[in-house]
Order: C-alpha cells, then structure tokens, then sequence
C-alpha cells in the first residue's frame, strides 16, 4: 500500500480514536479511575511532605525571627555553655536581651481534670523565663501576666485550651525530678505551638535547678541593641569564646531549614514506595484493560486495516488513547492527591498526632511530577496491548473474539519458570549464606530474588490457572449445578485474562502476608524474650517513654512500700565506653544502659553470664555482650573509658563480666555508681523499675499496692511481666497498621480491575449471555454465573499472592532475625481472613458487572454483529 493512503488517513484516524473514546465512556471512566487512584497516592505523598516542610522551616524562621545570634555548644552536642557565661553576657549594654536554652527539657503538664493533656507525640517542653530580660517578639504573651514568682507558670494557649485551663487556674506539672502545683499566671503564644505542642514557661530560678544542675545549657540566643553589627559581634564572641560555636541566626536557620529538609526527605521516600506498589498494580490493570479493548476491536481493527490503514497507524490510534486516558486520569489524581493530603493531616490530627500544618503546598514537582509519571505509566502499560491492535490481519474482519487465548502458552511458562527458579535460589542464597557478614548485602540478593519471584509468576501465571482455577471453579461451583459449572469453564478459558486479572490482587495479598509473617514473628520473639528475660513480678515503667520517663521521686516511694522485696532501676545515660554506646537509640543522642544489678544472682533480669561477674553492685565497672567485647577487643579485667558525649568527663573502669544474649541489656551495662561519677542524675533518664514481691506478698497484692501508690503519678503505669510484653508486641501491631493501610490502596485498585475485567468481558460476551437467555436462563443464574467467576478470580490470586508472599516473607524474615528472631511465625489466623476477605471481594467486585449482564435483552444480543 502506498505513503499516500497512510497519509491520507492520518486525520480521520485521528478522528476514529477520539470518537471511540467518547462513545464508550464507561469503558473510558474505569480505565481513568486506575490512573487516578495511583498518580492521587504519588502527588498527596508529595503535596504532604512539601506541606510539612514548608510548615517546620516557617517555624525554624519565625523561631529565630527577633534572634541575631546564636552560641550553641561544641558540635551541637551536649551542653557546654556555662550559665555564668550567659549571665555576663548580660551585661553588655549593646545587647537587648540572651535567653538560655536546655534541650530536652520535657514536662509534663495536667489539665484541670487532673489528667495529663495529651501531645500525640509533639514535644512536651519547659521554657526558661528571664524575668530581667525585655519582651520579644518570639514569644507572645495572650493573657494574664510573665511568670516571676516560684511556683507561677504560663501555659502556651493551644495546651491552655486542650486542658480546659484559665488564668489563675492550679495545675499538676511533672519534671524529671519532681511534681509539684503550679499556679497559671498567663498564656502565651510561641512560634513552635502547633498541632499537640506543650510549652510551660518558669521562672529562670526555678527552671535551671531542675532542667540545669550542673550549671550548663545547650544554647543562648542573643538580641542585639539597634545599630549593632552582627557579623562584628560573631567574631567577637569567636575570640573571646573559642570553645563554642556562635553563628549568625540567619546561617543557622539556613542550616537548620536544610537538616530538616533531609530529614523529611525519609518520608517522601517511604510513601512514594507505596505509590509505586499501587502505580505497579494499576499497570497491570491498564495493560489488561487495554488488552480486552483491543481483543474486543479486533474485528474494527481489521476492517481499518482492509481500508488501507497501516500497522503504526492502529499502534498510534491506541497509543494516542492510552495517552488521553493518561493525561486525565493524572489530572484528576492531583485533585484527587488534594483530597489526600489534606485527609491524612485531619485524620492524625484525630488521632492525636499534632503536626503543623500551614496550609497546602503546591510546587512544580507536586503537580508536574505526578502528571508525568502517570501519562508515562498510561502509555507504557497500553504498548504490548497496542503492538497487538497494530499487528492484526485485514482477514481477522471476519473473524470475533479474542484469538489471544489460543495461543501457546509454553515459552512463556517456561521462560518464567527459570525466572522464578533463579529469583528462588537467590533470596534462599541470602536467606542461609553465612559467608556475607553485613545484612544489607544478604538483604539485597532477598530483594533482587523476590522481584525475580514476582515476574517469573507473572509470566507463569496463565498456566498456574489452568488447573487452580479449574479446581477452584468446580469445588465453589458445585453446589450450584449448570451454573457453577458454566462459570468454572468461564474462568479458565481465557488464562491470560484471567491471570492478569488476578495478579493485581495477588501483588498487593503478596506483600500483605510477608509484612504479616514479619509482624506475627516479630511479636512473637518480643514475649518470649521478656517472658525468658524479666524474672521480677512488675514494671514500673513511663506511659509514653518516648517523650517522658519515670520522675526520680518514684524511687523512694516504691522502696517505702511494705509489700516490696526489692526494686532494681535502669536507666538511660549518655556516655559511651572506649567511644561507643552500649544501646540502640533511635532519634535522639547515644545512650548507654546503666543499673545497679546482681545479675548472678537473677536480680530483675536473668542473663547468663559467660566470663566473669554480673555483680554490679560492687564496684564500679561494666558488663558486656560477648560479641561487642570481642569486637572492641576486651576481656575481663581490661579497663575501658567511660566518657561523656560532649567530652567533658571520662573515667577508666574495669569490664567485670560478659554475657551470652544481647536482648536483656542491650550491647552492654555499667553499673550506676560509675555513671553517677560523671553524670548527675538528673541527666540520666529513668527507663523502667523491675520490683519483686516480699516474702508471703502475692503477686495481684503487690500489684494493687504499687498502682495505689503511682495513682498521683501522671506518667507512670505499672503492669505485670505478660501485660508488659503484650504492651510492647502491639507497637509491631501498631507500626504495621500504619503498612496495611498505605498496601490497602492496592487492594483497592486489585478490586477496581476485576470490576474492570468482568464488566469488558461481560459486553464481549454479549452474545454469548444472550443465547444462553434465549435458552431458558434466568436474570437471577446469569447474575450467579458472574459472581461465581469473579470469587474464583479473586481466590486464584490470594491464594497465588499468600503462597509467594509467605515464601518471600519467610526469606526476609529469616535474613534480618538473625538471632533475635529464632521462631518464624505464620500467621494462619491472618491468611484465613486474607482468603474469606478475597471471597467477599470477589462478590463485591461483580455486583455491577454481573446486574448489567443480567440485563442483556437476549434477542438484541443475538442479533449483534
């Protein structure tokens, strides 16, 4: 055929596309909502995370906004500025004011109903007010007056409001030493107040003795007289203070603004991880989709073709479709994406989690981003699909159906079968290998083996359904006679469409039971281990240790009850030995076990000692783990340096012992009497209280006696040894929930397709519905025939989804438990609701397909050509 019959039908091809796309606008809409519902995850991830970046670095700016300079300590780390050096500084007439700065400084605060007003894991902090220094813009009093006064307080307006309190109001606040009533003498508004935020101003006498004792801050921000030079100020505090770091407030917001932005960055990336799984989920819907479409045109197709137009020439047409339905389809998941961000700010504000939400941010990358990808996404899963249409034969214009399903299904198979056997022995490699130390290694032969997995069954898919489905299809199908054994015979005819269909859902049941058999071992390992660990009868520990611990007053109180035998404290401090901490820490700075223990003798915690004592009673000295020893060299008698972070205090102790399992005091304890030499308590923070029962006290009496006590106590709960490990295996559950719930839009998109899949097939099988009404069949049985398919579909895939993901969870598993993780779990109760969850999918799935099936007129189909 000659250049100029295809040009010639450039512009009514053209013309055909765009008319085929307005006349079948369901089949259009539920394309679109795939594209929507991935590219909507991709641009909330991004319009949320731009949100709460813009939100902290207003607040970082607005925080410094009165500030010129800023003295913090040597390396950010510790606190090293003196407060005699802040009280000096005072003096100087060409500076208007210098507050002072301890972090952390946490409190907690009540509310006039005597309960703790809760944050949702905002800071809850205390501020030091100079009653000398002149007002700032910084901090906004609202109403009442400055606290000057021991005892006086001003409360931030957003906490006066959560907690019901007014100006003059008493109220309970809670230190890490003390609690104690305060009296409420103003509110006041401050640049860090948002979302759950707690800020109480005291008076700097007060403030200092509790959050300061040893005469150190972490920082001082300093207001300079008008006309003052800055940067002359700097070099002039350089020079007289080289042990600090004094920067100019603007470089520091700048500094600040730029860690946070890396910090937030985690986020951008954990959610878009989410939005690739559902954009992968809803590629293999769209190439689907698209693969129905043409096998439903192909009879138009070939007609095109007999006219005169060209194999590029249909590939284009059904290109230039996938790219309509892209473009909208993205557009529309930016809108959607809105909806999104601004719902996830709302529900974790619902939840208790203040962030600060300054309104929503949309950039380039915000908009452009999600646009793109989806468009791209569109066309790349319509090419196979479109390389089909263009390869259609003019003589196919007397043919119908889809031929695709004849094809031979052996190179395929075949070739997936390797992939999975090679994908297999890769993930079993890094499961069982001990010739690879680091686990990130033995993690990246897991991942690269797993993503082998999940392609070798895509390719293998259409032969597993053959047999599964058949089976399936009659087992389910059974107790409904001709019905069931239609749709059984339906399900598995076109095992290409049937498998693509499935493997939505199987990709998204896939990830949910290998996060599933995680959870499940992961809650498992924790309650053996305190079960095995914990020999006390109760804990002491803080309601939310993330943010607050145990006041120190709680010592004394315990110990003065009768019904105690003993009572044994742990707690966090930081120091490191010979350089390094001996505990995992996670967001804030290094902190290492301290407790005052006979762990010979079983006291609280029950470690097998393998050299030496676990007496730290006494003398001063360190414990380790047997592998930590050996990879800094030591054994028992050596001496290591205890040392503060900031550098300030080192003391050389000896290592008195080592033990065999890491899980009770981490990778090791030094004793208290060698921390309290170099730290004062009030730096260490008080992490739990192991407390045995006296003799002939039983364990609900001491139980009773020890919640009496700590009923005053605003941050401490007490429970037994099972309530404690219960309490710690459902923060897994917790952390999980938070993963079910972003790998739930993928099972929502896996439902969308086989919508999708059953209402297509449903109009290309027209015919077919309509002859078996002219036979006899009732609305009611086509109805059931549809329902039955679709349950089978959706079986097919949970079970394939289940089997995988168990195998690939397993493997992970197994490379990251190492020997914290003994027993893998499998979490049958879970997989048992996966499948009857399935089920009801699958009837949900085809309620509509199957009520426009059961409309089908049977002499109007019959006579359609």
């Amino acid at each position: 055929m000659n250049t100029s019959t295809h040009t010639g039908l450039r512009k009514p091809m053209r013309t055909i596309s765009l008319r085929t796309i307005a006349a079948h606008k369901l089949r259009l809409a539920l394309t679109i909502l795939a594209v929507v519902l991935g590219t909507a995850f991709i641009a909330g991830s991004s319009m949320f995370t731009a949100s709460l970046s813009n939100s902290f670095a207003k607040i970082i700016s607005t925080q410094y906004d009165d500030v010129d300079v800023v003295i913090s300590s040597e390396r950010g780390v510790g606190r090293q500025i003196s407060v005699d050096d802040v009280k000096k500084l005072r003096e100087r007439d060409d500076f208007t004011s210098v507050d002072l700065m301890v972090e952390p400084a946490p409190i907690i605060l009540a509310g006039t109903d005597g309960k703790a007003i809760q944050t949702g894991g905002a800071p809850s902090v205390a501020l030091s007010y100079d009653p000398d220094a002149e007002a700032t813009d910084t901090v906004t009093l609202l109403d009442g007056d400055w606290p000057t006064d021991t005892d006086t307080v001003a409360v931030n307006a957003s906490a006066a409001e959560r907690g019901d309190i007014s100006v003059g109001d008493s109220v309970t606040v809670v230190t890490p030493s003390d609690q104690f009533k305060v009296t409420v003498v103003g509110t006041f508004d401050f640049p860090t107040a948002t979302g759950g935020w707690i800020g109480v101003l005291l008076p700097e006498d007060q403030f200092l003795p509790i959050y300061a004792p040893d005469g150190k801050v972490n920082s001082a921000s300093i207001v300079l007289a008008d006309g003052t030079d800055t940067n002359a100020v700097v070099e002039e505090l350089r020079s007289e203070y080289p042990d600090y770091t004094i920067d100019n407030a603007q470089v520091l917001v700048e500094r600040q603004t730029e860690e946070l932005k890396k910090a937030l960055s985690f986020i951008n990336y954990f959610l878009w991880a989410f939005a690739a799984i559902a954009l992968l989920v809803g590629t293999f819907i769209i190439s689907n989709t698209f693969a129905m479409i043409v096998a439903e045109r192909t009879r138009e197709f070939a007609l095109l073709r007999s006219i005169g137009a060209s194999r590029s020439q249909i590939t284009r047409s059904v290109i230039g479709e996938a790219v309509v339905v892209g473009i909208i389809g993205s557009a529309l998941g930016i809108v959607l994406g809105v909806g999104l961000s601004k719902g996830l700010f709302f529900a974790l504000e619902k939840k208790g989690i203040g962030l600060p939400d300054s309104g929503l941010s949309l950039t380039p990358t915000t908009l452009i981003v999600p646009l793109v990808v989806g468009a791209i996404v569109t066309v790349v899963s319509a090419w196979a699909p479109a390389r089909r249409a263009g390869s259609i034969h003019p003589v196919e214009a007397m043919r119908s159906g889809d031929s695709s399903s004849q094809n031979s299904l052996r190179v395929r198979t075949v070739t997936g079968g390797l992939i999975v056997a090679a994908g297999t022995a890769a993930c079993l490699f890094g499961a069982f290998t001990t010739n690879i130390e680091e686990i990130k290694h033995r993690l990246i032969f897991v991942g690269v083996g797993a993503l082998a997995v999940i392609i070798g069954v895509w390719l293998i898919g259409p032969a597993l359904s053959i047999p599964v489905v058949g089976g399936l299809g009659r087992v389910i199908g059974a107790p409904f006679g001709a019905v069931g054994k239609l749709a059984s015979t339906n399900s598995r005819r076109s095992p290409r469409r049937t498998s693509a269909t499935a493997f939505a859902l199987t990709l998204g049941l896939m990830m949910v039971s290998s996060i599933g058999m995680l959870g499940a071992t992961m809650r498992h390992s924790i309650e053996n281990i305190i079960d095995d660990v914990v020999v006390s009868d109760y804990l002491v520990t803080g309601q939310n240790t993330s943010t607050f611990k145990i006041p120190y007053s709680v010592e004394d109180r315990i110990a003065g009850l009768d019904e105690v035998g003993a009572a044994h404290s742990v707690f966090l401090a930081p120091l490191l030995v010979n350089g390094v901490p001996m505990s995992k820490s996670f967001g804030g700075p290094p902190q290492t076990s301290v407790a005052d223990l006979n762990l010979d003798a079983g006291e609280g915690m029950k470690v097998t000692i393998s050299s030496g004592s676990g007496n730290l009673h006494d003398e001063k000295g360190v414990i380790l783990y047997d592998e930590i020893a050996k990879s800094l060299e030591l054994g028992v008698g050596d001496n290591v340096t205890l040392s503060t972070i900031d550098g300030s205090g080192s003391l050389d102790v000896p290592v008195l012992g080592t033990y065999e399992e890491m899980q009770a005091g981490g990778p090791g304890i030094v004793s208290t009497a060698a921390a309290r030499e170099l730290l004062p308590v009030e730096q260490m923070s008080l992490e739990m209280i192991l407390v045995d029962a006296a003799d002939g006290v039983a364990s609900q009496e001491l139980g009773r006696a020890l919640e009496d006590a700590m009923a005053e106590y605003l941050v401490v709960q007490v429970m037994s040894k099972e309530k404690y490990a219960g309490a710690q295996a459902n923060q897994v559950d917790q952390m999980l929930g938070i993963l079910y719930g972003l790998l739930g839009l993928a099972v929502i998109i896996a439902v969308l397709g086989i919508i999708n899949t059953l209402a297509l097939s449903v109009t290309e099988r027209r015919r077919e519905i309509g002859m078996l009404r002219a036979l006899g069949t009732q609305r009611s049985q086509i109805r059931r025939m549809i329902y039955l398919e679709s349950v089978v579909i959706a079986l097919f895939g949970a079970i394939l989804g289940a089997a995988v993901g168990l195998g690939l969870g397993w493997c992970f598993t197994r490379t990251i438990g190492e020997d914290a993780l003994e027993t893998i779990i499998i979490p049958w109760g879970q997989l048992g609701v996966m499948l009857v969850g399935s089920a009801v999918v699958g009837v949900i799935a085809a309620v509509w397909p199957g009520h426009r099936a059961a409309k089908t007129k049977p002499l109007d189909a019959i006579s359609d050509r």
